[in-house]
């Protein structure tokens, strides 16, 4: 009697995208953030949050992470897109949102990119921890015997719409919420950044 076949594991991307799309939008919305605060006028009193520096190491990873965890040159590109189209985008963002920071921020050009003093000594161990715990333990999952499983693959799927929903969530409370409430009622982010930090970290641990 002929021994079963055994059952083909298939490799699905959330969404159905090319491998590396989510991690571009997460990418590109992470260095997002980080231009719109930078070019707030100084009335606003925005300084850039600190998880922002923290995930500004995930935007390195998909900056180099092509051809390796982000598809061979044989699979298509993220988005369908051509080839480093996202790495463009984000070079070309970083450097005119700074230029444009330095025209029209001169005089205190390097002040909004300062973290504040009291949100780092507040949050920056949660944010290490946060970091490394969901950067660690995605990477280690991803890479159990596991990884292939449509269950797991799913549990990606919906970490991926948790981070991008996260971020949304946040570029409103930093940008139209707090801004609008006394200082004694500005909601405190400290939890909530550093979750928002270990889901995404996660996520592209996971994926990488």
């Amino acid at each position: 009697m002929a021994a079963p076949r055994a059952r083909a594991e298939i490799t699905r991307h959330p969404m159905g995208l090319p491998a590396g799309s989510v991690r571009a939008v997460l990418a590109v919305a992470i260095a997002a953030l980080f231009w719109t605060i930078l070019l707030l006028p100084e009335s606003w009193n925005i300084p850039v949050p600190l998880f922002l520096y923290f995930l500004s190491i995930m935007v390195l990873l998909f900056f180099f992470g092509h051809g390796k965890s982000i598809g061979s040159p044989e699979e298509r590109p993220p988005w369908g897109l051509p080839r480093g189209t996202f790495r463009v985008i984000i070079v070309v963002g970083t450097i005119a949102g700074i230029a444009l920071h330095y025209y029209l921020h001169r005089e205190h050009v390097w002040r909004r990119l300062q973290p504040d003093v009291d949100q780092l000594r507040a949050q920056w161990l949660y944010l290490v921890i946060a970091l490394l715990g969901g950067l660690g333990s995605g990477w280690l999952i991803g890479r159990g015997p596991w990884r292939r499983s449509a269950v797991f693959q799913d549990l990606q799927a919906w970490v991926s719409l948790l981070a991008m929903l996260g971020l949304v969530v946040e570029m409103i409370i930093v940008l139209f919420i707090n801004p609008n409430l006394g200082s004694d009622l500005k909601l405190n982010l400290t939890i909530w950044e550093s979750v928002l930090t270990a889901i995404v970290a996660w996520y592209f641990g996971s994926r990488s």
